[in-house]
């Protein structure tokens, strides 16, 4: 009976995979720096040999697909990576068509901040139905978006890019190729520069040590508009707010709320909008990936 799922999480640091059951139970769980697998020149062969133990154990039969989560530009139909800055030589690539092949299950792939928010909606047990946003401020802005349970991607695959988000008057050069991008204020980079060439602190304890400085305050503040901006054009019942930023010691929460209520028209969204913590799982990835291979599995034949 075809009822375990093989899922992979490609991330910047830390590369997590295992075996998760139908009802989402973490049944297999490891974990490896993503390093071994940007430095492999087949990825397709390294996958393989990380996910064969798994077949070998359980038996070719037990599973029914591959799924997988990643930071990645990607296209509509989730099969090409056009862009994974953080791995190198996943760039133009179909990940998805070299598993199917190699290990002859169907391969289903989207982007990590999208089966993070699956993940926070189901652990949560949120009612999924309108909209859902997810804000993770990490080493970039990452945001993503569920209607009715499902992940929004847009017309061509690439919405809530919400850290691209133009600037007025700034035209900063961004690593997405264009200028003026709001994650160039508001994201762990900003804080790591601050940190290291004006603080000489550990990124860790910025917020502890330099809480208060007014450029400190600014990254948190630049979030927040972001944040806003998104809430007014879309007025979601809540937003999640994760990430390692927030997660980080004595982020300011309450500032960072205050800002966002501050910056959303009267009455409403601001006194109905509300900020669910994500939680710190670390098999999010993975059984966010399962959740997004069950709503699609009715696209490809097993």
């Amino acid at each position: 009976m075809r009822n375990l799922f093989l899922s992979v999480e490609i991330g910047g640091t830390n590369l997590r995979y295992g075996v998760v059951g139908q009802t989402l139970q973490v049944m297999e769980f490891e974990k490896e720096p993503s390093s071994f697998l940007s430095e492999a020149e087949d990825k397709g062969e390294y996958l393989e040999k990380l996910l064969q133990p798994f077949i070998d154990r359980y038996g070719r039969e037990a599973f029914c697909c591959i799924t997988l989560s990643l930071a990645s530009l990607m296209n509509r139909e989730r099969t090409v990576n056009y862009n994974s800055p953080n791995i190198k030589g996943l760039d133009h690539i179909s990940l998805v068509d070299i598993l199917e092949k190699r290990l002859g299950f169907p391969a289903f792939m989207e982007r990590d901040v999208n089966t993070a928010l699956l993940y926070e909606i189901w652990k949560s047990g949120m009612d999924s139905r309108g909209i859902v946003a997810g804000v993770f401020i990490g080493t970039g802005l990452g945001n993503a978006m569920c209607i009715d349970g499902k992940v929004y991607i847009g017309n061509s695959g690439s919405a809530c890019e919400l850290g691209h988000i133009p600037v007025l008057d700034f035209d900063g050069e961004c690593g997405c190729g264009k200028n003026g991008c709001i994650e160039l204020k508001a994201s762990g980079k900003t804080l790591a520069a601050l940190a290291k060439n004006k603080y000489g602190c550990p990124i860790e304890e910025i917020f502890s040590l330099h809480g208060e400085e007014e450029d400190v305050k600014a990254v948190v503040r630049a979030c927040a508009i972001a944040t806003a901006t998104e809430i007014t054009i879309l007025d979601p019942k809540c937003v999640v707010l994760g990430g390692g930023v927030v997660e980080m010691k004595d982020f300011p929460m309450e500032y960072f709320q205050r800002t966002v209520r501050e910056n959303l028209r009267i009455p409403y969204p601001r006194e109905s909008i509300y900020f669910v913590p994500a939680h710190k799982d670390p098999q999010a990835g993975i059984v966010g990936a399962v959740i997004n291979a069950q709503n699609r599995m009715g696209e490809k034949e097993y």
